[in-house]
């Protein structure tokens, strides 16, 4: 009995701790400083997935002028990170501003990646890179792009019905693609009012989920992102994660969740991801200290509240 304190012990001075954030039982993992180039270096979290066992994560480099679209790579107990620089460029090689990266998915062989212009309705890339073609230290060049006349924050990849999901800037806009990048649909108005995404900025007065990160996971897809509403109301926590079953269709249900603050940060605030039974949380910048939060996706989807658009007779089913 004695050796099995001892090794939990260390297991979680290695890897990291355990807390209870109001009655959730949340795991902190430390995760290495961020350095470039053997420098100290910062980064403005988007996205985050897990392949293989280790962690990638988008960031827009913020210590540097122009800012850089950053992929970086690391894995549970690494002590460094594997950095691309993903800044789109154009035929000529020049570097293009388009230095937001944003949250991203792996269809199993590749990850999907978002990097736009800073700005709302700017433009986009859509960039697939290989994740056998990573390899560090070597400039990564995307297998397959598309472009988007929209700043797209967000992708989530449903490799079963070859769709794509992406969000634009505040979710004011969800475009679907096919795996070739062709648009199939989009979803705007009441019908992500419907669904409590979608924030409106001039207009038409509106509070939903600013979609952040998102994920198809088996037969549902996942969201998490800041609930924004007009000032006047006051909202805390201020950030939410979905779990939405035929998130296209009128039937479509969903479950939502007020992660707790943790030391006082918003949980589903930036990046996400739902690995093996867990949910991933990683709401802060990188820096010289740096930490993701994980929970059971069982324990999340207890805590949520369940809202139907009315009954369904195919539940579980994300159809195009």
């Amino acid at each position: 009995m004695k050796q099995l304190v001892v090794t939990i012990f260390a297991a979680l001075i290695l890897h990291g701790s355990l807390s209870l954030a109001d009655g959730l039982k949340l795991e902190t993992v430390a995760l290495p400083a961020l350095r470039i180039n053997g420098q100290a270096a910062r980064a403005h979290t988007q996205g985050l997935e897990i392949a293989a066992g280790k962690y990638y994560v988008t960031a827009r480099r913020e210590d540097v002028r122009p800012r850089r679209a950053l992929l970086l790579r690391t894995e549970p107990a690494g002590t460094n990170w594997d950095v691309w620089d993903i800044t789109s460029v154009d035929a000529a090689g020049k570097v293009m501003a388009l230095d937001h990266p944003g949250g991203m998915q792996s269809d199993g062989k590749r990850l999907w990646i978002p990097v736009a212009e800073s700005k709302r309705h700017g433009r986009s890339r859509i960039c697939v890179f290989a994740l056998e073609g990573m390899v560090a230290g070597k400039p990564l060049k995307p297998v397959f792009e598309f472009s988007v006349n929209d700043h797209i924050g967000a992708l989530a990849v449903e490799s079963g019905h070859g769709l794509v999901f992406g969000a634009n800037w505040d979710t004011e806009t969800v475009y679907v693609w096919d795996l070739e990048g062709r648009l199939k649909r989009t979803l705007t108005g009441a019908e992500l009012k419907a669904r409590d995404l979608g924030v409106v900025t001039s207009g038409e007065v509106r509070a939903g989920v600013a979609v952040q990160d998102w994920k198809v996971v088996g037969d549902r897809l996942f969201a998490s992102g800041l609930f924004r509403a007009p000032e006047s109301v006051k909202v805390s926590p201020k950030s939410r994660w979905i779990s939405f079953a035929n998130f296209l269709e009128t039937d479509f249900q969903r479950r939502i969740c007020f992660p707790p603050l943790q030391d006082g940060v918003e949980l589903a605030r930036e990046a996400m991801a739902v690995f093996d039974g867990l949910v991933y949380f990683l709401p802060e910048d990188l820096g010289a200290r740096n930490r993701l939060f994980r929970v059971a996706l069982a324990d999340l989807l207890k805590r949520g509240v369940a809202k139907e658009a009315r009954a369904s007779q195919n539940q579980g089913r994300i159809s195009r």
